[in-house]
């Protein structure tokens, strides 16, 4: 991938078509976490419980159904006409309803950007740690972590200043990802932080490019588990650059406008 304004309108493209995706997250309608007592799920027939890594639902339209999930998977299944994803967060099940027919889906009409903008391009380098480390950060849901693996700390300069990110693996890949925050987050951008590449070039060096700077689902709605970018990571600069905050977020009261009024 490179970092032009051609290239960013094809990334532009394709996060359209991913948060248009009819069984997206913005057509999640809820997100329940399963324990031994059987409950009802709002949007889809029967009771539904767990037990270990296996989820069970009884008297629903179809009948009696299990599914094992393995640890941190997930699984999804045609179920009452829409599409339903079972995962395995933090040790514990959850059941996500994703209809095509949801409010917040209907409601989309593509992410909002800054537009494209060469400044916020910028070379970087790594700064290797002394061995690859994990590191844990938190979650939008309270209580939940995600480690990832960090190879060390991307440093490049703006605004007349030298900036450092914890970078992370990508599998299958030598670009790298990190999560951070800057002066725009929780005003223009979403509180929790934006997700960016950092491309590696031949010479080892690294671009990060920020025009790239995507949202998490967790910007559209609360039925998602999404990290949070590391403590570190908070940049003392506005980056006005990438996607900006959503208008409409789903909650559980319902679809909410993100915009100050």
């Amino acid at each position: 991938m490179t970092n032009s304004p051609a290239a960013w309108l094809n990334w532009l493209e394709a996060r359209n078509k991913t948060f248009a995706n009819p069984t997206g997250f913005l057509a999640i309608t809820n997100l329940v976490w399963l324990n031994h007592d059987p409950q009802s799920i709002q949007g889809i027939s029967g009771s539904w419980w767990s037990e270990g890594h296996t989820v069970f639902v009884t008297n629903s339209a179809t009948g009696n159904h299990s599914w094992t999930v393995e640890p941190r998977g997930e699984i999804s299944f045609d179920y009452d006409d829409i599409k339903v994803e079972l995962a395995s967060r933090n040790g514990q099940l959850i059941v996500r309803p994703r209809d095509p027919n949801s409010q917040l889906l209907k409601s989309f009409d593509g992410v909002i950007t800054f537009d494209y903008n060469p400044y916020y391009s910028v070379a970087a380098r790594l700064e290797l740690n002394d061995a690859p480390k994990e590191v844990v950060v938190g979650s939008v849901i309270e209580g939940m972590t995600h480690a990832y693996i960090s190879p060390g700390a991307l440093v490049f300069e703006l605004g007349g200043a030298e900036h450092r990110l914890t970078a992370f693996d990508k599998a299958n890949s030598e670009d790298l990802t990190v999560y951070f925050k800057d002066t725009t987050s929780g005003t223009v951008t979403y509180g929790t932080g934006r997700s960016v590449s950092a491309f590696h070039q031949a010479d080892g060096s690294y671009i990060l490019d920020f025009n790239f700077s995507g949202n998490f689902p967790c910007s559209y709605t609360d039925f998602a588990t999404c990290p949070v970018s590391p403590v570190e990571n908070k940049l003392n600069i506005a980056i006005e650059a990438g996607e900006k905050k959503p208008l409409y977020r789903n909650t559980v009261e319902g679809l909410k406008s993100q915009v100050a009024q």
